[in-house]
């Protein structure tokens, strides 16, 4: 769903204008670039303006060079079939920038050494990681490319199209695909770049059939592409292999049957990359969607797209049950691979010389208004040289490009944005590739409105800070295990004699600062008494005694039974991300012996997390956003369970980096004495 677009000047001011649309000319190729950036297929092509020049067919044709000859044949084939015909002139006008490895003797060798591993299956993981390293040793990454116009076959090509129909026309499950759907769920000859020009349809045909055959006998699924894919999932799901070796290589396997059976860990573009050339083997109509950067963490994302019965795309994470992934979470842009080149994107090459890398592929589509809301925005620049503008999300270090707009005077606008996040405007000048910021970050809201963020140098605050980085479900799963864990002190090493001194109630997503200053007796014994069913589960003890501000050390104790990696010790190891784990749900506890009674009179406790807890005795240092960078507000050594930060301008973009340790770090907003994070 996509609303009216949101407009913003310089001043911030708010008004809602008509929804308008550009339109690319659809000016005919003149030349193409392809290269290899971080294992991801770049392209540039660029439109000739001559307008007495042949049409893209024959522009194609013209680009295959010695190959020419293969591909008329396919035209010549299909003669006599009209519609076949409007689809192998669908597939060879959009060819262009399509790759493969041009040395493909060379990639064969090295997927028949990656396939040589499976004899070894029963071996340890690291005997099975050391068969990977010597591979990735041996076989460098073969950086020339091919376009596919000049390498494919008239027969590759016509089996491809052959079956495509077959499935089409004479299966059950695209029965509901018109001829354009047709042409980019199921047609496609490759599900990636730079994949294996072999027989991958008959590979999967023949060897993942499921339970398909049961299908027809139910009217509800006799036809669902839904029932037809969940049948084939649940089946692939159990043909995967059961254990995965991480190990890092120099190119992704795009040998169909090889990364079907790999047991190298496979990420999401694997998995989809599975998918979808299985379901289309099967005449299931699939693509792959994917979010260039999430909006709210680092890291991107793939999955897979299904065209249901009913005419609606439904989406799932690559090897899984088909539903839909992340549900509710913000997305600021979202594209479909496609095979089709999308004339945008090539009015934009044409026009630029230095693009964003995501923007070199011009075989992609934005489908963000399938996910959620989407806004037109407007943003006012100022006066600007170039022609188009970006805007970026943050990727916990850097603003990474997720959307172009056209610049139209001082103004560009950018289409179909997700709500609920944070974007910087850039653009790319003459003198720096790289993108630069061109004016303030603005928040785009669940209800599409525009904020800039500006700091108010006039008004100042303090900021009490708790974490770097904002909690997950996947990242906070066990932050209720600190609920009803005690501390308790004892002069019998027993505790028999145990006296409880504090109950925490609070949920562990934050340390916590427990104060005993009421507590007058001495204790030579002290722990933290695990909650039922909780494990331990505590990553760091810190005791202080009274009128001291360092931690004070003692002889570890604790339960008697403890689990390997997860031992006592590690509870006072200064780590965050180690913690004490007993195998006994109950009864468990971690504590120190002081070798004589003394006043406790603090306690910092770190529950089990994902390692973005402020840290006691770290080094921070809170930066926010002013005049397009980053600006310093000083370093601190925390404490505490948070630290603080005096004389930080109001309304401004923070930033608060562990300077000790860790990786993550997040952008937000202070609001009401509170992290709103971005």
């Amino acid at each position: 769903m996509q609303n009216k677009q949101v407009i913003t000047d310089s001043s911030g001011f708010r008004s809602l204008g008509k929804q308008n649309s550009t339109q690319a000319g659809n000016g005919l190729l003149k030349f193409f670039l392809s290269r290899r950036d971080n294992i991801i297929i770049f392209l540039l092509i660029i439109m000739a303006g001559c307008t007495n020049s042949p049409n893209l067919l024959e522009q194609a044709l013209q680009m295959s060079g010695n190959n020419r000859a293969e591909l008329e044949k396919v035209l010549y084939r299909y003669a006599d079939e009209p519609l076949k015909l409007k689809a192998a002139q669908f597939l060879i006008e959009n060819m262009p920038g399509h790759v493969s490895y041009r040395n493909q003797a060379y990639v064969e060798k090295y997927y028949d050494a990656i396939d040589s591993v499976n004899l070894y299956f029963d071996k340890s993981n690291d005997e099975l990681a050391a068969c990977y390293k010597a591979i990735a040793a041996k076989y460098g990454e073969p950086s020339a490319l091919v376009q596919d116009l000049q390498i494919i076959s008239a027969d590759y090509l016509t089996n491809n199209i052959e079956r495509a129909f077959e499935n089409w026309q004479k299966g059950r499950w695209a029965t509901h695909l018109n001829f354009e759907d047709f042409c980019e769920y199921l047609l496609p000859y490759k599900a990636a770049e730079c994949q294996t020009l072999d027989n991958w349809r008959e590979y999967f045909s023949d060897t993942l059939y499921g339970d398909l055959q049961y299908l027809p006998y139910n009217a509800h699924s006799s036809h669902s592409a839904y029932w037809s894919c969940y049948t084939i999932q649940q089946k692939l799901m159990k043909l995967n292999p059961k254990k995965y070796i991480d190990v890092q290589i120099k190119y992704p396997v795009r040998r169909m049957r090889s990364l079907m059976h790999t047991l190298l860990k496979k990420d999401c573009d694997d998995n989809t990359v599975i998918n979808i050339s299985i379901m289309r083997a099967r005449g299931i109509p699939m693509m792959i969607d994917f979010t260039p950067q999430w909006p709210n963490r680092g890291q991107r994302h793939a999955w897979c797209v299904l065209l249901e019965n009913t005419g609606k795309n439904l989406h799932f994470n690559g090897l899984d049950n088909p539903e839909t992934p992340y549900i509710g979470e913000p997305v600021a842009k979202v594209f479909r691979r496609c095979y089709a080149i999308n004339p945008e994107l090539l009015e934009l090459n044409q026009s630029e010389k230095n693009i964003p890398a995501l923007f070199r592929n011009l075989h992609i589509r934005d489908v963000t208004d399938e996910y959620q809301r989407t806004d037109d925005v407007t943003v006012n620049l100022g006066p600007r040289q170039e022609k188009y503008a970006y805007l970026s999300v943050f990727d916990n270090a850097h603003w990474r490009p997720v959307h172009f707009g056209k610049i139209n005077g001082t103004k560009a606008v950018f289409k179909k944005m997700g709500r609920d996040v944070v974007y910087l405007p850039l653009c790319i000048t003459e003198e720096q590739r790289n993108p630069v910021p061109v004016a303030s970050p603005f928040i785009l809201t669940l209800r599409g409105e525009v904020i800039r963020i500006v700091p108010d140098m006039t008004q100042r605050q303090t900021l009490k800070l708790t974490r770097k980085y904002p909690t997950f479900r996947f990242s906070s799963w066990a932050a209720d295990r600190v609920l009803g864990a005690k501390i308790q002190a004892a002069n019998c090493a027993n505790f028999s004699d145990a006296v409880t001194l504090h109950t925490i109630w609070t949920y562990g997503t934050e340390a916590g600062e427990i104060l005993l200053d009421t507590v007058k007796n001495k204790y030579r014994y002290w722990r933290y008494y695990s909650a039922p069913n909780a494990q331990g589960n505590v990553a760091e003890l810190n005791f202080f005694q009274q009128g001291q501000n360092i931690t004070k050390q003692g002889k570890i104790i604790g339960s008697p039974n403890e689990e390997k990696s997860y031992e006592k010790y590690r509870a006072f190891d200064d780590d965050p991300l180690t913690f004490f784990s007993s195998p006994e749900p109950s009864d468990s506890w971690v504590g120190l012996d002081f070798g004589e009674p003394v006043n406790i009179d603090r306690i910092l406790y770190m529950p089990r997390s994902d390692g973005n807890i402020v840290t006691y005795g770290d080094e921070y240092e809170l930066k926010y956003w002013n005049n397009n960078r980053w600006n310093s507000l000083g370093r601190k050594i925390a404490d505490n369970t948070y630290i603080s930060f005096e004389n930080c301008p109001v309304g401004a973009l923070f930033l608060l980096h562990d300077c000790t340790r860790g990786v993550q770090d997040r952008i937000f907003t202070y609001e009401n004495d509170k992290q709103v994070w971005w």
